[in-house]
């Protein structure tokens, strides 16, 4: 379980695939063994690692940009406060047979964790699966949503979606190089191992597009299923697996038709020529 503060983040644009992977593994390991103030928590650094034969100097960038990332969170009675997302800590030598961490996290940061009142539910496996970063950044947030029983979708302005994802400033900045290099490929990979199902529809105000509407449902059984063997598979391959299912599995812009069948809503609104 992760707390909504640390999926529900700003200025984290700049965090690899693994310092995002990371964060959400120290939380879990801090949350198993207690989180209290003053606390110095151990987890063994292959934990971390994003490959078991190889990573260490991975690791060690995850810990330093972790370290250097300030989490902004604003507080009950209008404050802003503002923390790093990982305190002091303290790393075993590469050579060492079975290396761990021992870290720690600022008190301002575990006062608001143990406040939390919004949790996601994360799959490690999952979460170690995932190539792309934006796909751990959309992961998450749709993990806080899948148990609102009276909501399926949330539409975000495009600049906030951008910012949702933790994509750069000025990078892809048209909407049809965020399509091509982001949107696409996050929507395959979690459609493909995620336990729920999303669509990306985009919406447009005039001619351009100003919205984005994210929608989300709860896969059938064998879906279910079927996404867990691939968390499990090598990832050499994957990329051609799942592209090769895109159009039965992964269509980022199903039709209307097709969504309404399903229980997803009509999106015609949404979409210009019946598309």
């Amino acid at each position: 379980m992760k707390p909504a503060e640390l999926i529900q983040i700003t200025g984290h644009q700049a965090l690899t695939l693994n310092a995002r992977r990371s964060i959400t593994i120290l939380w879990h390991n801090a949350h198993m063994q207690g989180v209290v103030e003053g606390k110095d928590y151990t987890i063994e650094i292959d934990d971390l690692k994003p490959d078991s034969h190889k990573g260490y100097e991975q690791v060690e960038e995850a810990i330093e940009a972790l370290m250097s990332t300030i989490l902004k969170v604003r507080l009950s009675d209008g404050r802003t406060r503002r923390v790093q997302f990982l305190g002091g800590n303290d790393l075993d030598d590469p050579d060492r047979p079975a290396g761990v961490l021992n870290y720690s996290f600022d008190k301002r940061l575990v006062e608001i964790l143990q406040d939390s009142a919004i949790w996601g539910k994360i799959s490690i496996p999952v979460l170690m699966a995932f190539s792309s970063k934006y796909s751990v950044s959309l992961y998450e947030h749709i993990s806080q949503w899948t148990g609102l029983t009276r909501k399926s979708y949330q539409d975000f302005t495009l600049d906030d979606f951008r910012e949702l994802l933790g994509v750069e400033p000025g990078r892809y900045a048209a909407f049809g190089a965020l399509n091509k290099h982001v949107i696409k490929q996050t929507v395959l990979e979690l459609n493909a191992l995620a336990s729920f199902g999303v669509t990306i529809v985009p919406i447009k105000t005039g001619k351009k597009v100003s919205h984005i509407r994210v929608g989300w449902w709860q896969k059938e059984k064998a879906e279910m299923e079927a996404a867990w063997r691939e968390v499990h598979r090598s990832k050499v391959g994957r990329k051609a697996r799942i592209t090769g299912t895109a159009t039965t599995v992964t269509d980022p812009y199903p039709s209307p038709n097709r969504l309404a069948r399903r229980g997803r809503g009509d999106v015609q609104s949404l979409i210009d020529d019946g598309e």
